[in-house]
């Protein structure tokens, strides 16, 4: 709980910070005047006033805002002079540009930070196509999978990796989606029918991948880094057990804490043998272990690609979350599936956070898309909300009134606190089933 804690300040407090951010520089350039920059909702709880404006912090910590001088928003403020440092006074191209500058901040910080991903990282490919388990709460059972079953094409579509075959799913979900496989030597057609798609967690395959007895990492000062293995090293007999998979090797491992094993393996072409001994894990029932991490592949990648391949991730999420809305408004699934809230997010988080930085930051990231996508819906009271009053004006070349202005962003907040009020019932809910 402690760690989702302080994962989801970390995460909020920087979406908010640059969403809001995104608004203040907008304004000042435009020469607005800005009364208060607030992490969180009042009530107020400190700050400091520099100039005009009043930075600080507030007590309810889902969201901030930036006030402007002379804007209709959820502080319900109508006070407008009409003097030429408010947000009212200023041309329609300007106040556009104004409204959307936090949801460009967060698409800008979404872009950034994968792109940085992308090339310090580089791209991780997962080479396996072979299915190592099934599980029970997902689709893939009602499709038939079996462990064992070798996945080669997603409606025609060749798949050579673990990605390949997560992206051909997700794009065809909602469809008539045809799996060619093979099982035992044999090549079968297994299928997902499109009306199964209401059905609960009928978007989560739930099969893991089956990885070979590839090494990948292996970690400093354990067994298999003093034995001399490398990453790419591939196992292939051991404890005078014959080896093929990750499985039956891990299943040799686990079964011998602190005896001597023989290990052989293929490196580049040649054979190599090595002597070593599973060190025992702690606990009453001990296992063995040697220090590996299954293989993956890593592609490193040059800056330009990195962006490119960041554009694209934010992209496809935006994608994503677009069909889902969609798929919510047409009835093809129900809401209680697809949103989650603030305890759902929490969660997600820390479980990024204990998988590492790199984790913790992508998390952000697609978070930050998610957040621009919703903020820049034509609901009132969101910046969709106000972009919708500022089109309407370019096109009929009059403001629309602050009467009613107020009473739409009265609806809005309503709207809001109901929707919140809404997803915390999900959140709970999932909690507690």
């Amino acid at each position: 709980m402690g760690i989702s804690l302080l994962a989801i300040i970390f995460v909020f407090g920087i979406l908010v910070l640059i969403h809001e951010l995104g608004h203040f520089l907008a304004a000042k350039w435009m020469g607005v005047r800005v009364e208060r920059f607030s992490i969180g909702f009042p009530p107020r709880l400190f700050g400091k006033k520099i100039g005009d404006t009043d930075y600080c912090i507030s007590a309810i910590p889902i969201g901030g805002y930036v006030k402007m001088s002379g804007m209709v928003d959820e502080s319900f403020d109508t006070n407008l002079t009409g003097a030429d440092y408010e947000f009212s006074s200023k041309p329609v191209w300007k106040r556009i540009i104004i409204i959307t500058a936090g949801v460009m901040m967060n698409f800008l910080l979404a872009i950034t930070v994968l792109s940085i991903m992308n090339y310090t990282q580089g791209e991780k490919i997962t080479p396996y196509t072979e299915i190592g388990a099934v599980g029970t709460n997902g689709i893939a059972q009602q499709i038939g999978f079996q462990k064992g079953d070798r996945i080669l094409t997603i409606n025609g579509v060749e798949v050579k990796n673990w990605e390949a075959i997560n992206r051909e799913f997700i794009n065809n979900l909602n469809k008539d989606i045809e799996f060619n496989i093979e099982r035992q030597g044999q090549r079968i057609t297994l299928n997902y029918r499109k009306e199964w798609f209401k059905e609960k967690n009928a978007e989560y395959l739930d099969i893991a991948y089956l990885p070979s007895a590839r090494i990948g990492n292996v970690l400093p000062d354990m067994p298999a880094a003093k034995a001399g293995l490398k990453y790419g090293d591939e196992i292939v007999q051991m404890a005078n057990e014959p080896v093929t998979n990750w499985e039956e090797m891990t299943k040799i491992i686990r079964s011998h804490p602190a005896d001597t094993i023989t290990v052989h393996w293929r490196r580049e072409g040649q054979f190599l043998t090595a002597i070593l001994v599973p060190q025992d894990s702690a606990g009453v029932h001990k296992v063995g272990k040697i220090g590996v991490e299954p293989y993956f592949e890593h592609h490193k990648v040059s800056l330009p690609k990195a962006v490119f391949n960041g554009v694209d991730d934010t992209f496809t999420l935006l994608v994503l979350n677009m069909k889902g809305l969609w798929w919510i408004l047409t009835g093809a699934k129900p809401a209680k599936d697809l949103i989650g809230g603030p305890l759902m997010i929490a969660k997600m988080a820390g479980e990024a956070a204990k998988a590492g930085w790199v984790y913790l930051w992508t998390f952000t990231a697609g978070l930050s898309a998610i957040l621009a996508f919703f903020n820049i819906l034509p609901i009132p009271a969101l910046d969709g909300g106000h972009l919708t009053f500022l089109i309407i004006e370019a096109v009929t070349r009059k403001p629309i009134s602050v009467k009613i202005k107020l009473v739409v962003q009265q609806i809005g907040m309503a709207i809001l606190l109901t929707l919140i009020i809404y997803v915390i019932y999900l959140d709970i809910r999932r909690l507690l089933i």
